[in-house]
C-alpha cells in the first residue's frame, strides 16, 4: 500500500485498540532482561536493541533455504521444483524483512546520534552483539526443530514491537511537530515528522507479523492465538 493512502494515526488507534499476541515464556524471559538491562521507560536506544535483534530470525529463514536448496539440488530426485518454490519464498520474504529491520535500526541509531543521547560501551555496545549471536542461533535452532516454533514466536515477537512503538509515539506527543532528516531516507520512507515515522515503523511490524501468522498457518492449517 502506498504511504499516501495510509492513515498512520488511524493505524495507530487500531493497534492500540487490538490485543497484542501471548507471549511465550522464552519471549517473557527475553523482554524482561531487556527491562532490566535498559529500564522499563520505552527509549530510542531499547528500541536501537530491538531492532538489532528483530533482524535476525530473518536471517535464520533465509540461510536454511539456502540449505535446503542445496540439498534437493543435490540429491537424485525427478524434480524438486515444488518444494524449491516454497524454499524461494522463505527467502524473499526473510531479505525484504531483515531489510525492513535494518533500515529501522539505521535510521533509529541515526536520531540517537543527533540527538546525542548517551549510550554506554557494556550496554550498548557489547551486550547487544552478545543478544543477537545468541537469539541468531537460538532462531535457527528453533526453525530446524519446527518450523512453525520459529513463525509462532516471531509473530509475538512482533505484535510486541508493534504495540510498544505506538505506545513511544503516544508518549511523546511533542513529536507530532518535530521534523527529522537522514541519508537513509534513500531507503526508507520519509514522514513528516518523528510520530509519523515510528508509527510506520509499527506498521511495519504489524506486517511482519502478518506474514509470520500466515506462515504458521500454511504449515498447520490453524490461526496463530
Amino acid at each position: 500500500m502506498d504511504d499516501k493512502e495510509i492513515d498512520l494515526k488511524k493505524e495507530q488507534q487500531k493497534t492500540l485498540y487490538t490485543h497484542r499476541l501471548k507471549t511465550n515464556f522464552i519471549l517473557k524471559l527475553m523482554f524482561l532482561l531487556i527491562d532490566i538491562l535498559y529500564g522499563k521507560k520505552r527509549t530510542l536506544p531499547k528500541f536501537k536493541v530491538i531492532e538489532l535483534l528483530a533482524r535476525y530470525p530473518y536471517m535464520a529463514w533465509e540461510d536454511r533455504a539456502y540449505l535446503q536448496i542445496t540439498r534437493a539440488y543435490t540429491q537424485k530426485y525427478d524434480s524438486v521444483e515444488e518444494e524449491v518454490k516454497n524454499y524461494l519464498r522463505l527467502i524473499d520474504l526473510g531479505r525484504k524483512s531483515q531489510d525492513n529491520e535494518q533500515w529501522h535500526l539505521l535510521l533509529i541509531d541515526d536520531l540517537i546520534r543527533k540527538k546525542k543521547i548517551w549510550q554506554s560501551v557494556f550496554l550498548h555496545c557489547f551486550l547487544p552483539k552478545v543478544m543477537a549471536l545468541k537469539y541468531y542461533y537460538f532462531s535457527r535452532i528453533l526453525y530446524c526443530l519446527k518450523p512453525e516454533w520459529s513463525f509462532a514466536m516471531n509473530a509475538k515477537f512482533e505484535s510486541h514491537a508493534e504495540n510498544e512503538y505506538m505506545l513511544m509515539v503516544q508518549e511523546h506527543p511533542e513529536w507530532e511537530n518535530e521534523s527529522f532528516d537522514s541519508e537513509f531516507f534513500k531507503y526508507y520512507p520519509k514522514q513528516k515528522n518523528l510520530a509519523d515515522l515510528f508509527r510506520r515503523i509499527g506498521l511495519d511490524e504489524r506486517e511482519h507479523k502478518i506474514e509470520s501468522m500466515q506462515e504458521y498457518k500454511r504449515l498447520t492449517g490453524k490461526e496463530l492465538q
